[in-house]
């Protein structure tokens, strides 16, 4: 049996539903022989989510550095028998996505969700919706 995907990107924000979605990618990337790429996006609020107007992004190398370390520690704790490599983004989730999955020329992206529906979901929102309904994953 041939691999279907070798390149799979699994975003994690350290919540539970991404460490979920963890699990299932290393299910995955175990059956494909796959390289997994683990993603943290430093996120700032979208335009227009408060009265406030949207914060810049500062680069605060203290946060990035233990984020980076936290992902790394992930990776050689839960992921030691699977390749990996760790990136670390500062933006809107969704678009860091996608241009990491365009860059690596990714296969799979396995992305946890909270699961809201009805007015949760129409006011707060997906990542998952955003990355892929909004902005159809390049061919």
């Amino acid at each position: 049996m041939s691999a279907i995907f070798s390149r799979i990107l699994c975003p994690i924000d350290f919540e539970r539903d991404s460490m979920d979605a963890l699990e299932l990618a290393c299910a995955m990337a175990k059956q494909n022989s796959a390289r997994i790429y683990l993603l943290t996006v430093i996120g700032v609020p979208p335009a227009g989510a408060s009265a406030l107007p949207p914060v810049p992004i500062f680069p605060n190398p203290e946060f990035e550095a233990e984020t980076r370390r936290r992902l790394e520690q992930l990776a050689q704790d839960g992921l030691a028998a699977i390749p990996c490599e760790t990136f670390v983004a500062s933006g809107n989730a969704a678009p860091e996505i996608l241009k990491l999955a365009t860059e690596r020329h990714i296969d799979l992206i396995v992305v946890g969700t909270h699961g809201r529906t009805g007015v949760k979901h129409f006011l707060l929102g997906s990542v998952a919706d955003a990355s892929f309904v909004n902005h159809p994953f390049p061919s």
